[in-house]
């Protein structure tokens, strides 16, 4: 499990990225528009796909890239709910910061 925890100093909004080591797959949690082309670097540089964006709840403090992030890579924009399946049990997600 690749976890990373995202930040948007303008808004002063975080962005979460969860990957999955073995499939590949990653879900972007609260994407935030400024910072498209740094969260698709992100995704590249650790040799993820990203399979879909979550939205937690409506943001009054910055734009979702949502629907920007999952036009060039056929990801898609889920709200409310999403589930990504990974094989990594429980036990080998990260511990700090969660």
């Amino acid at each position: 499990m690749i976890f990373r925890q995202l930040f948007e100093a303008e808004s002063a909004t975080y962005t979460y990225l969860f990957g999955c080591t073995q499939t590949g797959q990653a879900v972007l949690l609260d994407p935030v528009l400024e910072t498209v082309e740094r969260d698709l670097q992100v995704l590249h540089d650790l040799g993820l796909r990203l399979s879909y964006t979550l939205e937690t709840h409506i943001h009054a403090d910055h734009v979702s890239s949502a629907r920007k992030l999952t036009r060039p890579v056929s990801a898609a924009g889920l709200q409310g709910r999403s589930w990504m399946p990974c094989p990594a049990p429980i036990s080998e997600w990260p511990k700090s910061g969660l």
